[in-house]
């Protein structure tokens, strides 16, 4: 009997669309999903259901909304009531795997794998009164750096570090990255799958999440004037509710002052942001190098996914923010599929909800009922699929409804919202909210029709019961889906 195929889900942090090769950036070098993108299935409409790291995570990990998983921000934790997709694939025979960055803060999903590396190596850090940023005790990772003769110092920890929006190019050896430690990490366990059972390896990315610290050949690899000019000016901001001048105004992301900074300044940073994205790609270029030597490929699904874009100075913001743009929304999304028809486009709108649907489709499992999302096309050849004609985010309060066409996103009890003709203004600048009564009301019945139509439900084989914490005594419920 042939072995189910083994699944490798590789993630980036705060990588837009349309920053890549393959998806039409006149600038960046990606070689590599260059490569596996004409290999692969191309969904050119992919969005996610966050803006925000941790809840767009658990929405592909679980395959439900970020309001029925209940993870709404960076500071909330995945129920032990959820299910994972690893844990569902472990009790399945997969053999599971996560080195990088995952955020998923559950017990059970960490419970779940047989293989856990290179987790937490970007330390968290404090701000001292002098501006400068306290980090935590070393990691395996800095380590590492140690052990070559190198000293590693995190972009927090760098004086210029708020001054230059993030972009701290490193002079340390491009090997004595963070990402280059993740996929040396990657290969090693790649080199020593057994065969015996088929492995499911989710591979996070820290980058291209700020700071941006590209080193060796890709620290100045792109020069601040030949990056693409900003989608949206800070005068567009106008346009916008009130949210946006406060966001600005408030929370920087570490950046604290970029309100009066020039333009020079986005551009070095979106430039080192390219170095970044250039330094990913040269790593997952030797992954999919080692799948290759280890005779793993032909039976591997290989899938590329980001968990959010960034504004990467559009409207004058830099790295990412609360707020339902295309810019935050749109990834790339790329499935390889062994013995199957691939490179293609699919231009239909999928959602990143519809990951757990589909890999289980893809190795003849059937998911727990609670799981949302729909199998992808070109995989559901069923007659009763239909395609979506909406997608859905949300972050917080806001929610958000995009068609082709056109897109809603609702404040609710508020008295103002924003709505963007997609079509002559692709870059979301004109706000029509106020202007257009009647098509604003329409999306946001339409907004609701949907809310009602994906309603939570539980799963009627669930098995409930209450034990205690083995390590708190703490009493918990918690559901079994076998």
């Amino acid at each position: 009997m042939r072995q189910p195929p083994n699944i490798l889900l590789i993630t980036t942090d705060h990588l837009r669309y349309d920053t890549l090769g393959y998806s039409g950036d006149p600038v960046l070098e990606t070689p590599s999903i260059d490569k596996l993108a004409s290999e692969s299935t191309r969904f050119s409409n992919c969005f996610v259901q966050s803006p925000v790291c941790k809840p767009s995570r658990a929405t592909i990990m679980t395959g439900r909304y970020p309001r029925h998983h209940g993870v709404r921000w960076n500071g909330s934790n995945l129920s032990e009531n959820e299910v994972t997709m690893l844990e569902f694939f472990h009790h399945h025979g997969y053999s599971t795997a996560c080195i990088g960055k995952h955020h998923i803060s559950q017990k059970k999903f960490i419970n779940s794998l047989d293989y856990l590396e290179a987790q937490g190596i970007r330390r968290n850090w404090t701000e001292n009164p002098d501006g400068i940023y306290q980090i935590d005790k070393e990691n395996p990772f800095e380590e590492y750096v140690s052990s070559r003769g190198y000293t590693y110092k995190t972009g927090y920890a760098l004086q210029d570090f708020r001054k230059n929006l993030g972009a701290v190019p490193s002079d340390l050896p491009e090997d004595c990255h963070i990402d280059a430690y993740v996929g040396q990490k990657g290969q090693n366990y790649l080199q020593q799958v057994n065969g015996k059972d088929p492995f499911f390896l989710w591979l996070g990315f820290y980058g291209p999440h700020h700071p941006y610290v590209p080193s060796g050949r890709f620290a100045r690899m792109y020069h601040p004037d030949d990056v693409p000019s900003f989608r949206g000016e800070k005068q567009d901001l106008q346009e916008k509710p009130l949210e946006y001048q406060l966001y600005c105004q408030t929370e920087n992301h570490k950046f604290r002052g970029f309100n009066s900074v020039p333009e020079e300044t986005f551009r070095q940073m979106k430039a080192a942001y390219y170095g970044t994205v250039s330094q990913i790609d040269w790593q997952i270029g030797l992954i999919l190098e080692t799948l290759e030597k280890e005779n793993l490929k032909e039976n591997t699904i290989i899938v590329f996914i980001s968990d959010h874009g960034e504004f990467l100075g559009d409207y004058g913001i830099p790295a990412k923010a609360p707020f339902l743009l295309d810019c935050m929304l749109h990834v790339p999304c790329l499935i390889y599929v062994p013995s199957k028809q691939n490179d293609i486009t699919c231009d239909d709108l999928v959602e990143s909800v519809d990951l757990f649907q589909t890999l289980a489709h893809l190795v003849e499992l059937v998911p727990p009922d609670c799981v949302q999302g729909k199998i992808l096309p070109p995989f559901d050849t069923t007659e009763s699929y239909h395609r979506r004609e909406v997608v859905y985010a949300e972050a917080v309060d806001k929610k958000c409804l995009r068609t082709k066409e056109w897109k809603l996103i609702h404040y609710p009890a508020k008295d103002y919202g924003e709505l963007y003709n997609l079509i002559e203004d692709p870059h979301e600048r004109n706000n029509l909210y106020t202007e257009l009564s009647e098509i604003r009301h329409k999306m946001t019945l339409q907004l609701y029709h949907h809310l009602d139509a994906t309603e939570d439900f539980k799963h009627p084989s669930y098995q409930r019961f209450t034990g205690k914490d083995p390590e708190t005594g703490e009493e918990i419920t918690h559901y079994h889906i076998w």
